[in-house]
């Protein structure tokens, strides 16, 4: 985690702005690989790297974030893995897929769940993933056949 902190009405304020991706199209990881890419937000200066990972072993376990790319500051994750367990700052374990929205106070250690998505809904997840981030042009998403 990197140590620059946001106040929370400047991460609320990221978090929400509308953002457009700068490709117009990605593909979906192999297992064990990452990709990445470029959002921008109001200006030149609001850019966002939004990398999603596969997991090696597990071809249903991924990890998507988004990070801002001036500072490295991590605003949004979504964890997608039935079997994941997080502990919050508090104790309280959040066992499944969950969230992790950036917070002053705790940067992105706290966990929400995230009930909704399913493991295999890849181009879905992906999808709610870009729309809690408010990325309104989206590239267009290609899943390899062994995902299928």
């Amino acid at each position: 985690m990197t140590s620059t902190k946001l106040s929370q009405a400047e991460a609320d304020r990221l978090l929400n702005m509308i953002k457009r991706a700068l490709v117009s199209e990605m593909n979906f990881p192999s297992r064990g690989e990452s990709t990445e890419f470029n959002v921008i937000g109001d200006s030149r200066q609001d850019v966002f790297a939004v990398r999603i990972y596969r997991g090696k072993i597990n071809r249903l376990k991924y990890n998507m974030n988004a990070r801002i790319v001036r500072n490295g500051v991590p605003l949004l994750e979504l964890h997608i893995n039935p079997s994941n367990q997080h502990t919050n700052p508090d104790g309280e374990k959040i066992t499944g897929s969950h969230w992790h929205i950036y917070s002053e106070e705790y940067g992105r250690l706290w966990a929400f769940p995230a009930e909704s998505l399913e493991s295999d809904q890849f181009v879905g997840n992906t999808i709610s993933f870009l729309e809690r981030f408010h990325v309104v042009e989206r590239p267009a998403i290609h899943l390899q056949l062994e995902l299928i």
